[in-house]
């Protein structure tokens, strides 16, 4: 029978499954049906498929396949439209704080900490898209800790299957796990170095066989040089345009200044709220180097009675470090929750670990002994820090969320907001009710524009950066590209590529963009700009929402009527 310490702790991963759930359902914060603008980019790629094309043999893959089809998956079982995907989204994400909660909890030793850790990773709200970037982590840790207690073939096994999976929903996370498993074995004390290499190998054959289907795939079209060549491209210029930043503790001098007005604590306390972003970007990066430290002291990671306890955090410190190098560029506000896995657990470890540090002896290092004064003292002093700028970030507006999630007022309110949530997502997915709406934004009147004047297997040719466009006008994209920036995939290959899928797709209309954008556009895509200028005319230019300026260009001889909101010309079907 389980124990009733076991009983409790999957009582309250429910609690942290079900409250995650209504707190993010009920408050998407998305303008376009419940999702954002970054969501329609995977969205797009995974509904091209439900257009009858392929990742990689039809359409640009930057390496996640598997989420394409997923996405599309989720519309052929659950329904077309945004609703499913939220609803789908809410659910990994629950699922992701709930498992990070079990972890934290198994770590700690403690459920009150693991519940600290599961909060900590909720409230930095991970976009529903990046569901992979949690969910990943969250299967690889537990097997990770798995052969560590026991070194067996099994956990191998499973490794390799999560680490081909990851790198099927993004190729980093693949890698990532591989590193993780490296340390594993690195770790692993119990073993022999030679029976280490025969596990890492044995890993490195099992992760090639499975992944062997999908290579083979991707030489039969196009081959795995063009497919390297091509995630490449991608992945650099991706990484120019999203570099890595080093923001300011105190970059807001303003606030800083009518904070001085106060008393010390509130003064420091509307800093780092005012900074918050800059203060958690570096809590995340010394968050894994102060787990180490504190490791270090410890002959059992300060958690007697937790079998193989220092190369189990060691691992996670470790996967902490990766992810962060991984994940946290520009925009930092967007990526804060991505690492957040390795950070929940290791937070809620050292919740634990560090009072065991200031108040025992039996787990020190003979070594450490010797400093134990002063060590005590720079754990104790971190600790605080750490507690200091979690506590002053994530308890500003803690209520006000929780009422905007409508989860103040009782269980009858909480479910009918989620009712109405439904709704609303239903109602601005059909795109009839946006006709008369006083609400409508230029962008949704542009993909009213698209589905209105151009029929369901069209293909849209566009350059900027619109995805919530094409999928609000539930249109696939052209040319195998759901946006073709300036600076993105402008060799010749990939251009000739481009105009060869145009030929053969209906693409009434092109979407380019204006100003500066566009003629670095036609300098970096001489052939496509030969070819519009040959087969389309400039019909119309407009700026919408004050943000998105768009240069409409309709195929020569299908003028047809007019799409009267816009006064933009629709093309004739033909």
């Amino acid at each position: 029978m389980r124990s009733s310490r076991t009983w409790a702790a999957i009582a309250v991963a429910v609690i942290v499954f079900t409250f995650t759930w209504f707190f993010r359902f009920n408050d998407p914060n998305g303008g376009f049906a419940g999702l954002t603008d970054d969501h329609f980019y995977y969205l797009l790629r995974g509904w091209q498929i439900l257009y009858g094309e392929l990742p990689y043999r039809d359409f640009v893959d930057a390496g996640a396949p598997l989420y394409f089809y997923v996405s599309a998956a989720v519309q052929l079982l659950f329904g077309r439209g945004t609703l499913s995907e939220l609803a789908f989204g809410t659910t990994l994400i629950a699922l992701a704080a709930a498992l990070t909660f079990w972890l934290a909890a198994r770590a700690s030793g403690s459920i009150a900490h693991g519940i600290g850790g599961a909060v900590f990773q909720i409230l930095l709200l991970p976009r529903f898209y990046n569901y992979p970037k949690l969910l990943v982590y969250t299967a690889a840790i537990p097997v990770l800790w798995s052969f560590l207690d026991r070194p067996r073939r099994q956990p191998i096994l499973w490794l390799a299957v999560i680490t081909v999976v990851g790198f099927l929903l993004r190729h980093d996370h693949g890698a990532f796990v591989a590193v993780a498993t490296a340390a594993m074995l690195v770790f692993a004390s119990q073993l022999t170095w030679t029976a280490r290499f025969r596990y890492g190998l044995l890993y490195g054959v099992l992760s090639l066989a499975l992944l062997s289907p999908y290579l083979l795939f991707i030489q039969l079209n196009g081959g795995l040089g063009a497919y390297r060549r091509q995630a490449t491209e991608w992945v650099e210029e991706e990484r120019a345009r999203t570099p890595i930043q080093w923001p300011g503790l105190f970059a807001n001098p303003g606030v800083a200044d009518d904070a001085r007005e106060g008393r010390f604590p509130a003064r420091a306390v509307a800093v780092v709220r005012d900074n918050r972003v800059a203060w958690l970007y570096y809590l995340e990066i010394v968050l894994p180097f102060l787990a180490l430290f504190i490791l270090g002291l410890s002959r059992d990671a300060f958690r007697p009675g937790w079998p193989q306890a220092v190369p189990k955090i060691a691992v996670v410190a470790v996967l902490g470090l990766v992810l962060d190098a991984g994940f946290l560029r520009s925009p930092l506000q967007a990526r804060l929750a991505d690492p957040s896995v390795p950070h929940a657990i290791l937070l809620a470890w050292l919740a634990a670990a560090i009072p065991t540090l200031l108040l025992t002896r039996s787990s020190w290092r003979p070594a450490a002994l010797r400093l134990i004064l002063p060590l005590r003292a720079l754990s104790l002093t971190a600790a605080v820090a750490v507690i200091f700028i979690i506590g002053s970030i994530f308890s500003s507006r803690i209520y006000e969320r929780l009422e905007d999630a409508y989860l103040t007022e009782g269980p009858r309110i909480t479910l009918a907001r989620a009712v109405t949530v439904s709704e609303g997502a239903r109602r601005d997915w059909d795109l009839s009710t946006w006709v008369d709406r006083d609400d409508r934004s230029g962008l949704m009147t542009l993909a009213l524009y698209l589905n209105t004047c151009t029929p369901p297997g069209a293909r849209i040719f566009i350059q900027p950066y619109l995805p919530q466009v094409l999928g609000m006008a539930q249109r696939g994209f052209a040319a195998g590209f759901g946006d073709l920036r300036p600076g993105f995939f402008d060799e010749p290959e990939f251009e000739a590529l481009a105009l060869r899928r145009m030929r053969r797709q209906d693409v009434p209309v092109v979407l380019l963009d204006v100003g500066d954008s566009l003629e670095n556009f036609r300098e970096s895509f001489p052939t496509l700009t030969a070819y519009f200028n040959a087969a389309y005319e400039t019909a119309a230019t407009r700026t919408f929402d004050d943000r998105f300026g768009v240069t409409l260009l309709v195929q020569r001889g299908r003028q047809g009527g007019t799409f009267d909101p816009l006064e933009w010309p629709c093309p004739a079907a033909r």
